[in-house]
């Protein structure tokens, strides 16, 4: 068996991993989902609050490490592309945006004043914190390409992984500072910024949907020049 040196490996393995955490970040967007955090817990306590941060992160960070593993044989299964899983997605976030910016964003997925109960604080972090903000339709095909682009390469998995980890942490910081600015300066911080996310949030889910169309026509054209 043929050993690598280290030394030779570790700036590519370092590229690597800053790629992938600039590349993720990018597309999570922390400061994106630290404004719907904001909006869709304005009725919870500090703590809860804090609690539903935590449990949105650790759950997005589950299902990106899920599908950097197994995504690819999950989607061939399920016989998904990736053009589908941006559309739908785009389509959803778009729906949210919509919601966001005209502060209705609990017509959407329901007033968490209304049942302040354990079970719907879960819920909230799990949808649509954890799915489709942190664990989305560019997350999740983003860690599905670099796991394909893996490979066996050991160095480039640990990247990878290591880049979820990071940027679950860095969500859970960006909540968690966001919140302490709400509570230090008022709440009309925490609605300033999540009417503005909710234009960010409308072009990003505009951008899955050109993307995914793209794909969509790509591959027809192929289908039809083809013999």
């Amino acid at each position: 068996m043929i050993r690598v040196p280290l030394w030779t490996i570790l700036p590519e393995t370092v590229q690597t991993l800053v790629v992938s955490i600039l590349g993720l970040y990018i597309v999570v967007n922390p400061a994106g989902v630290s404004s719907v955090f904001l909006g869709l817990t304005r009725n919870a306590t500090s703590q809860e609050r804090r609690w539903i941060a935590l449990r949105a992160v650790v759950a997005g960070a589950v299902i990106l490490t899920i599908f950097a593993v197994a995504g690819t044989f999950i989607l061939r299964q399920l016989k998904i592309t990736n053009a589908a899983l941006q559309i739908a997605g785009g389509i959803f976030i778009f729906g949210f945006a919509f919601a966001l910016a005209r502060g209705k964003e609990n017509e959407f997925f329901g007033n968490l004043g209304d049942e302040e109960t354990d079970g719907r604080l879960k819920n909230v972090a799990y949808t649509p914190l954890a799915v489709p903000l942190i664990a989305g339709p560019a997350s999740i095909t983003m860690v599905i390409t670099a796991s394909a682009q893996a490979g066996k390469d050991r160095y480039a998995w640990a990247a990878l992984l290591f880049s979820i980890m990071v940027v679950a942490a860095l969500c859970l910081f960006s909540m968690w500072r966001w919140l302490k600015l709400t509570e230090t300066r008022g709440a009309g911080f925490g609605t300033v910024a999540s009417r503005l996310m909710g234009l960010v949030l409308a072009v990003i889910a505009v951008q899955f949907i050109l993307e995914g169309g793209e794909d969509v026509v790509r591959r027809y054209a192929e289908v039809v020049r083809s013999p």
